[in-house]
């Protein structure tokens, strides 16, 4: 896919991505005897590789408004209930009776950091939703957060972690995705 130049991503790599997709689209010309190599096939693919890591992508919303509880629908409702710099603790507050809700188990789900969304576990947290209190990390992209809320290593993602289970007072099962 081609970018003009109101589309394209941070202004330090815009000249290097625009002659990437210049040479993608030299290389992806069938009438171009290299799109047809091995040596080109690499280069395109590298140009994508390139692409990719680069671009910035907007964080999808989870979408999830309903769940079937005892066979009957109940709304959702997503709800932060625990917030530091790094990290959103989001509650998927189902829409019933708090002596219901306290039946369920909860289940604190933790995202992954690997630079995905959490809402890559959609479909998890809508597989639990029907039996289970359901909270899940919501990890801020690290470019997101400001300077002078200081660093983040091992040591302050274990304090993270511990922070959430006392939030629940101890009672809660923990997934790690």
């Amino acid at each position: 896919m081609l970018y003009h130049w109101y589309e394209l991503g941070h202004a330090a790599v815009r000249p290097a991505r625009v002659a990437v997709d210049s040479c993608r689209l030299l290389l992806t010309n069938p009438f171009n005897p290299l799109s047809h190599t091995h040596i080109g096939r690499h280069a395109v693919a590298a140009c994508e590789v390139f692409e990719r890591t680069t671009r910035r992508y907007d964080k999808p919303e989870f979408g999830i408004t309903e769940t079937s509880v005892d066979g009957a629908k109940i709304a959702v409702r997503e709800e932060v209930v625990w917030q530091r710099p790094f990290c959103r603790l989001v509650h998927f507050q189902r829409d019933l009776p708090q002596a219901r809700s306290a039946q369920d188990p909860r289940i604190l789900l933790l995202a992954p950091m690997s630079g995905h969304f959490a809402t890559l576990l959609r479909g998890t947290v809508e597989t639990l939703l029907p039996g289970h209190e359901v909270f899940i990390t919501d990890w801020q992209d690290a470019r997101d957060v400001p300077i002078g809320a200081g660093r983040f290593d091992l040591d302050d993602y274990i304090e993270y972690l511990m922070q959430m289970i006392r939030h629940f007072g101890g009672d809660v099962h923990v997934v790690w995705e």
